[in-house]
């Protein structure tokens, strides 16, 4: 019984050392998914974001829930994106073109057929680190701001590392906390869950579709219709790339 007793400790003793050989820390993981950005030269995503809008209406305050789906097209070099809503329906063909390269921001409206024209600010060319437009970059720096754990789950019968992310103590950050499911062997992430600071969720963003490398080209990321009637409008006001940035006349 003893000698049984011993075989089996060894067994399970194995396995630990063994599974906490394999276990991928933050920092590698981290460093992996920035290795393989690296090789991306353009991008198609297909992605819903759902987010938590809390204002004040009669002295009280109301949380509004606001659901988008975005299919987003972009080209690295030069850095062009395009943006078009398919859900709601009020947006529905609505297409936001970010060109950092002509500094322009156009918007498209189908129901006016209409092209909106804003001056894009030099330093609003950089997108924040929660960047819809390609959902690896709010990796970028993360370790500075946040405390990181990760570990190993199912989602949806998929194997994903789930990083999870919690704004260290004395620190301001873009997010309370944020927990990332990242596909174990494409390194892409198929879920985004935010959290602000009291641990409310406050906002959702499910990777539906994505794909690296198909060969986007500038110009047909930057075509409208002809018949289109092109407005020009003043500088834009927040983030580019956000539904909707606002925009404040010259």
């Amino acid at each position: 019984m003893r000698r049984r007793f011993l075989i089996v400790f060894v067994i399970i003793s194995v396995f630990i050392i063994e599974s906490l050989a394999f276990a991928i820390t933050p920092k590698e993981l981290i460093d992996k998914i920035t290795a393989k950005t690296k090789e991306i030269k353009d991008s198609y995503v297909d992605i819903r974001m759902s987010m938590s809008v809390t204002g004040v209406s009669s002295g009280s305050s109301q949380t509004t829930k606001l659901t988008y789906r975005l299919k987003i097209e972009s080209i690295t070099n030069p850095t062009v994106v395009r943006i078009t809503y398919v859900e709601p329906d009020a947006f529905k063909g609505t297409v936001m073109l970010i060109d950092s390269e002509k500094k322009l921001l156009s918007t498209y409206s189908p129901v006016a057929n209409q092209i909106v024209q804003s001056k894009i600010e030099e330093s609003q060319t950089n997108t924040s680190n929660i960047d819809i437009t390609n959902p690896t970059s709010i990796f970028t720096d993360l370790e500075k701001t946040y405390d990181l754990t990760v570990e190993e789950k199912k989602l949806d019968k998929k194997d994903v590392y789930v990083l999870t992310a919690t704004l260290k103590q004395s620190q301001k950050g873009e997010f309370g906390k944020g927990v990332f499911y990242i596909e174990k062997n494409s390194l892409t992430p198929v879920k985004i869950e935010l959290f602000d600071t009291k641990g409310q969720l406050v906002g959702t963003i499910d990777i539906l579709d994505i794909k690296y490398n198909i060969g986007l080209k500038v110009a047909n990321l930057r075509s409208f219709p002809k018949d289109a009637k092109i407005v020009k409008g003043g500088t834009v006001q927040g983030t580019p790339g956000f539904p909707f940035g606002s925009q404040s006349g010259k």
